[in-house]
């Protein structure tokens, strides 16, 4: 099996450019260019040993809205409120949060619920959530599919702030 040689290869700070991509035939991995798709491992019954990470079963939505959410950010945010566009500049300055500075992460998190408040309609057509659940200390929350604007989305950006 092949070594990694350096385990972190992008910023905290920055959308990742490349990821270590798993090979299950030749249990070896390959430094790829571009994002990881978005996703997790599941154990199958065949993977009994230690070096068998499992199937990887990606996330559809999530991969739909990424490149989305990544090409409002670069137009500028339309549909944001003024509050909104501040907030988010403040977030992004390195100057004003050197000591307690967001990683990239963070802020796409942050970004994706605003974009599902406030971004033109236009830019989530064909987006249909399905049933989400959410874990909250051990117990599962579930609600009803709801399209592209959900109110759940409002008030954990209203409580963020």
């Amino acid at each position: 099996m092949k070594k990694i040689d350096k385990l972190i290869i992008n910023s905290p700070y920055f959308e990742p450019q490349q990821y270590w991509e798993y090979i299950r035939e030749t249990r070896e991995f390959v430094l790829q260019e571009g994002r990881r798709p978005a996703g997790y491992v599941v154990a199958s019954e065949s993977s009994k040993s230690f070096d068998d990470p499992g199937t990887f079963i990606e996330i559809e939505l999530v991969n739909t809205i990424r490149p989305r959410i990544k090409k409002w950010r670069e137009q500028g945010y339309p549909g944001v409120t003024g509050i909104t566009k501040r907030l988010l500049q403040h977030w992004q300055d390195p100057e004003e949060r050197k000591d307690r500075r967001f990683f990239f992460c963070q802020l796409e998190a942050i970004e994706t619920l605003i974009w599902l408040t406030e971004a033109p309609e236009a830019e989530k057509t064909e987006l249909t959530f399905q049933v989400m659940v959410v874990t909250l200390h051990g117990g599962a929350i579930k609600w009803p599919p709801v399209r592209a604007k959900p109110s759940l989305c409002a008030n954990l950006l209203h409580r963020m702030c």
